[in-house]
């Protein structure tokens, strides 16, 4: 009976201790699903200031690091660093005095402290000379979660062939 009793003893230590040190389901889950609705805040603060045309805004959504990566829908090559990303932003609001983007069913997936976001952006544009044009963009962004915000690291929206 001593060793029944003992290895149950035993069990139920382990357990208890095992029950201790792991978080529960319902932590984990509110820990995530507030990484996701901070992910879809820090995507849709991207997208809001990319149609108030405004860099300072843009670049708050941006991590500092120097290696972020931005490739628009009419990119010939990959911008890399924030100096480039301005360059890049300030072109085309240049090119388009008025500009709607928006990404309205984002796809958001978190491992650790890198999410990705993936859609269809739908694009609004006014040209200089008037002409408004529509398009659809395929849109993947990458956050990192740095100083507990979700900051932006790269950005890639392709055309979407008509």
């Amino acid at each position: 009976m001593r060793l029944i009793h003992g290895s149950s003893t035993a069990l139920a230590t382990m357990f208890v201790a095992v029950v201790c040190c792991v978080p529960s389901g319902s932590v984990a889950q509110t820990s995530k699903k507030s990484d996701v609705e901070a992910v879809r805040a820090a995507n849709d603060a991207f997208y809001a200031a990319l149609s108030s045309r405004d860099s300072a805004a843009i670049q708050k959504v941006w991590s500092k690091d120097a290696d972020i990566q931005n490739i628009g829908p009419r990119s010939k090559t990959i911008d890399v660093g924030w100096a480039e990303h301005k360059k890049a932003y300030d072109a085309t609001f240049d090119a388009f005095p008025e500009l709607k983007v928006s990404m309205d069913e984002p796809r958001i997936k978190i491992n650790g402290s890198t999410a990705w976001v993936s859609g269809i952006e739908k694009a609004e544009r006014k040209t200089k000379a008037g002409q408004f044009v529509k398009g659809t963009n395929l849109g993947t962004s990458i956050f990192v979660k740095q100083g507990g915000r979700w900051l932006m690291v790269y950005h890639h929206a392709s055309a979407i062939p008509q």
